[in-house]
This record gives C-alpha cells, sequence and structure tokens, in this order.
C-alpha cells in the first residue's frame, strides 16, 4: 500500500472497527525499527530482498514506522530476527516479543498447546509452573520413568516458556509449542469453575 492509501484507510474509523486480525496464524511478532534514516529505509526494503522466512514459520511486514516479524512461536521469531540483527550490527532497535490479540467484541487472546516429555521426577515442578500461567492439562501419560503433559494456556502468560522449562528442570525436558485457538479474554480464563 502506498502511504497516501494508507493514510486514507487510517481516517475510515468504520473500516478500522471491521478489520479482522490478518495472518491469525501467527499470534506473536517483534517489531525493529533502523536506529537512523538509512538503516531505516534499508529495514523496509527487506520485504522485497530474497529471503523469505516462511519456512522458519514467520512472515516479515512493513509498516511506515517499522519492519514487524510475525511468526508461529516465539522460538519462530528467533531466527529471522537473528539474522536481521546480523546483518544490521548495532543499527536496529528490537522490541520485546508482543502477543497478537484479533481486537473486535469480544477482544480474542491466542490460546497455545505445550507439549512437554522429561523425567517424571520433575512432573511436579512443571504442573506446579503451568497452574500458575492459567493453563489446562489436557493429557497426562507416564511411562518407564519419563512423562508426556500437554497443556493449553494464553499465549501471554507462555512468553519465554520454553526458555523458562529449560531452566527449570535443568534442560531435562523438550518443549514444543503451537497454536491452539483464539478465545475471549477473560480475567479467570475459560477454565474457571
Amino acid at each position: 500500500m502506498t502511504p497516501r492509501l494508507l493514510q486514507r484507510f487510517d481516517a475510515r474509523p468504520a473500516t478500522r472497527r471491521a478489520l479482522s486480525l490478518m495472518h491469525p496464524e501467527c499470534p506473536i511478532e517483534q517489531s525493529l525499527r533502523g536506529a537512523d534514516a538509512d538503516s531505516q529505509h534499508a529495514l523496509q526494503q527487506e520485504i522485497w530482498h530474497g529471503s523469505s522466512f516462511i519456512a522458519d514459520g514467520a512472515l516479515l511486514i512493513a509498516d511506515p514506522k517499522c519492519l514487524r516479524v510475525l511468526a508461529r512461536t516465539e522460538r519462530a521469531l528467533a531466527g529471522p530476527v537473528g539474522k536481521l540483527r546480523q546483518r544490521y550490527a548495532g543499527k536496529l532497535v528490537v522490541e520485546p516479543p508482543a502477543v497478537r490479540y484479533a481486537h473486535g467484541a469480544p477482544v480474542l487472546e491466542p490460546y497455545m498447546v505445550v507439549l512437554l516429555c522429561g523425567p517424571e521426577d520433575q512432573l511436579a515442578i512443571v504442573q506446579r509452573d503451568l497452574a500458575k500461567r492459567r493453563s489446562r492439562i489436557t493429557r497426562l501419560d507416564r511411562h518407564a520413568g519419563l512423562y508426556v503433559l500437554e497443556a493449553e494456556a494464553p499465549l501471554a502468560n507462555l512468553l519465554g516458556y520454553c526458555d523458562w522449562a529449560q531452566t527449570l528442570t535443568g534442560g531435562n525436558t523438550d518443549v514444543s509449542m503451537w497454536l491452539s485457538r483464539y478465545l475471549p479474554i477473560d480475567d479467570e480464563g475459560p477454565y474457571a469453575a
């Protein structure tokens, strides 16, 4: 879109309210800005370069003030953001990851499925931590001293969780995460009694 078309589009509040979340398969994003005008201009041109991050589960979106990296998971942000950090060295300002909400009535938030596998002696620690994160355990299997746990929780409560789980369990737990669905924001969550 041209800047003039964007201005006209932003001036129409009725249109803005009717928009749905674009790329709902990417519930997390990170914004990148150039530290100066030249690096900002070059950064905006990244969407036209041949380096596509779709295979990594990420998309590049050029906004007038920044380059947004949309991704399926927090881990999927790491590849594109890391490559852009290397390419631009110290000329890049990287914002922290942010959850993408579907604005409307009601506002929807992304819920993720978390799959953990590790030694059974660490299961209680993992369950306590997931309970603090408003999760609901959907499956728990134990076999031969190992556990497999599947849970669902709001993405906002899971930012940094994969690294945190590795720290919490001493690196003995495998963690995977993917988008489950979008649910209305509720202080108590959909699993409240």
